[in-house]
Order: structure tokens, then sequence, then C-alpha cells
């Protein structure tokens, strides 16, 4: 697309969706009606630079229900901007963590600062609650996400900043993975890389990518597993503030300690607590745990997680 019809569809982009650590999210409808979410990348430097023909590369080659659709590029002067189909319920976060969702925030110095802006998500308090069968359907649609892109793109894909910031839903509330802006793509015998600019967020970084630059599939699997956590437990794995308080600030560990206890219908979110099935509570806090495995090796691959939900 050029400038000026971007600048058209957007209303001279007026309508701020979210902004992030590389540019800012607009609203805007194309000529063609189509409602779309224009991503203006306002870096000028080399990183920027590199994170645009990343994002345009790599989901501009794929096409699957469950990762959110490129619509078109503008690479016009100094200007770069990316246009998604636009995602009604915005992102993941908001609807778990409630105000406590960022609008777009910088993803704690991470890669492309989360995709939150490609949706709109202003929905009142009340209605945010997800059902536990509406969980479990996003749950499941992220994990067939990132098994394609693990297994069934010409190339693998890791997306390496895998967050419910980076999970847009559409009016349906159908999860689609988002944000290629850190992915990498591997060569058909490649297992692994070494990448020497280790960037993404605290809380989601497989130890072997955060300590030794190695990035695999194994590392989305691990950042899976924790997003997992979080939609059965809806409650962000970290919670800073209760550090010097109780095991319970960093939620991986307090779920293992339930469950050790016998306790573990007690990890499930109590606002859809008495809707849920222990056998299904069961399966997914286990496979959440098989995912964040300290050893990549014995964590599960992401089309064995698919079937297992």
């Amino acid at each position: 697309f050029s400038y000026s019809v971007l600048a058209s569809a957007t209303k001279g982009f007026s309508r701020k969706l979210g902004a992030g650590g590389f540019g800012s999210v607009y609203e805007g409808f194309l000529g063609d009606g189509r409602h779309v979410a224009v991503k203006k990348l306002e870096g000028t430097g080399t990183q920027g630079a590199r994170q645009f023909i990343a994002e345009v590369a790599t989901i501009g080659s794929i096409n699957h229900m469950n990762v959110v659709r490129l619509c078109g590029f503008c690479l016009e002067d100094s200007q770069r901007m990316l246009v998604y189909e636009f995602m009604p319920n915005g992102s993941l976060d908001r609807w778990l963590f409630g105000g406590g969702g960022s609008s777009g925030g910088s993803g704690g110095g991470g890669g492309g600062g989360g995709a939150e802006g490609i949706g709109d998500g202003n929905r009142s308090p009340e209605l945010r609650t997800l059902s536990w069968d509406r969980r479990i359907e996003i749950a499941l649609g992220t994990a067939r996400g990132l098994a394609y892109l693990h297994e069934e793109c010409s190339e693998p894909i890791i997306h390496l900043d895998v967050k419910p910031q980076n999970i847009l839903l559409d009016d349906r509330f159908v999860a689609k993975v988002a944000d290629f802006g850190m992915s990498k793509q591997l060569d058909d015998h490649d297992v692994s890389q070494v990448i020497t600019c280790v960037r993404g967020t605290p809380g989601y970084l497989a130890p072997e990518w955060l300590l030794h630059s190695i990035a695999t599939k194994k590392c989305d699997v691990y950042s899976f597993g924790m997003v997992l956590l979080e939609i059965i437990g809806g409650r962000k794995n970290l919670e800073v503030s209760r550090m010097n308080i109780d095991l319970a600030w960093y939620f991986p560990a307090w779920v293992v300690n339930e469950v050790r206890l016998g306790n573990l219908m007690g990890v499930v979110d109590p606002k859809v607590r008495s809707s849920a099935s222990e056998k299904v509570a069961t399966r997914l806090v286990h496979i959440a745990l098989w995912c964040i495995q300290e050893n990549a090796g014995s964590r599960p691959a992401m089309d064995e997680v698919v079937r297992m939900i």
C-alpha cells in the first residue's frame, strides 16, 4: 500500500489502538471495506528495519486460521507499515488480567512490544471473564497456530515471543498468534540457532534462550506452557509485588506445590472454577508443567500438545 492510501484509511492515523517498542497501531478501513489495524513502525534504526523485514517475510508467506493474517505493507521513503486484519476482541491478556492488561506496552523490553493494538478489546470489566470452555478453545487454537509454524511451514518458524499480548481474538474468540518481529526461520535441517541478541518478555523466556542464546522450537513450547498456566489460573505468572510475601509471587512454583498437596483445582481461576471439569483441568495443568520443564529435551513438541489438549 502507498502511504497516502493508509493515511486515508486511518483518517490521518487518528485512532490509536496501542503502542509498542517499535511504534504504534491504528485502526482503519480500506477502500474495499476491510477493517484493518495498521502497525506504523517508528524506529529508524537497524533494529526497526530488521524487525520489519522479518515480519513481512515471515507472516506474508503463511496462511492458517490460528495465525493473524497480514493484508499488506507499506515501504515508502522512511515509512514502514504493516497492515493486519483487525481483531475485534483484542489480545488475550486483557481478558485474563482485566484492567491490568497493557494497551500496547513495551513487553518488558522485548521485540515488537506485543500485538495488543491489532485489536480493540475495549470492553467493560464485567464482560471480560472468559468461560472455562472458551479458555480451552483459545489454548487449543494457540497450540494449533504454533504447531503450524513449527511443523507445516516449508521452513519451520520459531516465534520467540509467545505471550498473552501476542495472542489475538477475533469476533468469535478464535485465537490467532501475532507479532512476528522476533521470529526466526530455520533451514530444513536446522534444529536450533544461536542468536546473539536475546530479547523477549520476562516470565515467558525458556532457560536455554535466556542463558545460552540457543533458540529452538522448544523455546516456544516453554512459552506456551507459561501462557497455558495463565489461561488456567487467570493470573500473571510473575507478581513481583508479592515477591517477599509468599510462594504465589511465582505462579508456576505455586502450582507445582498445590499439585503436590493434592489441591489441583485450587489452581483454576476462581471465576470459572465451578464450571471447570476436574479431569480436564488436571490434564491441562499437567500439559503446562510438561511444557515448562527446564530441560528442553523433556518438553513435548507443539503437535503433541495439540493432540493432548
